[in-house]
């Protein structure tokens, strides 16, 4: 009886030990199945910082891109002012205050302002990039230096002021040869 009793048990046993034996296995699959699974997430977050990271410069990159085209735009404008003027320019410093020549120095003098009102509001001015916040600088000082030279001659033709005219056309070159730059 004890000998019966004793293989019941050992059969018991048996099979709880194969039954745990299934189990640790289905156990150390699973784990297998979820440390891949977190491979696979682990991947696909890195894929995703990247995407965000290429977001970024694509955004960043559109940004200087227009940027750049509202500053060449701009110069193209002014360069295209100062070449009228060029063609105006002897007949200016004969200073015979003729009203056509008036009419084209305002008409150059409101191509300019009208470049730079574009540009302001072409430019993106939430860029915060050292290089933009610079160019917008420069572009601004040039605008000024600019204007300021093309008011003098006309308030100098204007007035029949050869020597404003001078001056002002002498600022003018300084100021116009900066273009390039």
């Amino acid at each position: 009886m004890i000998s019966v009793w004793v293989r019941h048990n050992l059969a018991a046993i048996d099979d709880k030990t194969t039954k745990l034996r299934d189990d640790n296995l289905q156990l150390k699959l699973d784990i297998q199945q979820l440390n891949q699974d977190i491979s696979n997430q682990k991947s696909k977050i890195a894929g995703l910082k990247q995407d965000k990271e290429n977001s970024k410069k694509t955004s960043s990159n559109k940004l200087k891109i227009k940027n750049l085209k509202a500053s060449s735009n701009y110069y193209d404008k002014v360069a295209e002012a100062i070449g009228d003027y060029k063609n105006i320019e002897a007949d200016v410093t004969k200073n015979k205050g003729k009203k056509d020549i008036q009419d084209k120095l305002d008409k150059i003098t409101n191509k300019i302002n009208e470049a730079f009102s574009t540009y302001k509001s072409s430019v993106d001015i939430d860029s915060n990039s050292e290089e933009d916040n610079q160019k917008r600088k420069e572009i601004s000082k040039f605008y000024k230096d600019l204007s300021g030279e093309m008011n003098k001659i006309r308030n100098g033709y204007q007035s029949k002021d050869s020597k404003q005219i001078k001056k002002g056309q002498q600022k003018l070159t300084t100021v116009s040869s900066n273009i390039s730059s």
